[in-house]
């Protein structure tokens, strides 16, 4: 009976490890897919520092962070967002721009490319003021 249970506990730690591998591949994915997008909206991708992105507005840099999780109660795409400066006072347009939908995940809610518009809209207008 023991090498029975063991065979179930070498079986759930071939699972973990194959979701692990997973994760990380697909972590990976997204961030190049990601680094095209920024990439065609004028964000550079900071180099060594997945997910990080930098873009000059009225010449003041604005640096975002982009992360994604991937749990088990996620499946429906995940939860995607970016995480602005935080010298960047609180505000509900800076609310707006972080959580999104995929703009290929037909759902209800912002996509990317809507945050990435209000984002434009927002650093243009608020670098003005600095």
């Amino acid at each position: 009976m023991y090498s029975t249970i063991q065979e179930y506990y070498k079986f759930v730690h071939q699972q973990r490890l194959k979701k692990k591998w997973e994760y990380s591949k697909t972590i990976s994915s997204v961030i190049e897919q990601m680094d095209e997008v920024m990439s065609s909206h004028g964000w550079i991708a900071k180099k060594g520092m997945p997910g990080i992105y930098k873009k000059a507005f009225n010449h003041k840099i604005i640096t975002i962070e982009f992360r994604c999780k991937l749990q088990d109660g996620f499946d429906d795409g995940g939860l995607p967002e970016f995480i602005h400066d935080k010298s960047i006072p609180d505000s509900l347009e800076k609310l707006q721009m972080r959580h999104f939908h995929w703009n290929d995940h037909k759902t209800s809610g912002w996509s990317l490319d809507v945050v990435l518009e209000r984002m434009e809209k927002f650093y243009n207008k608020y670098t003005l003021g600095i």
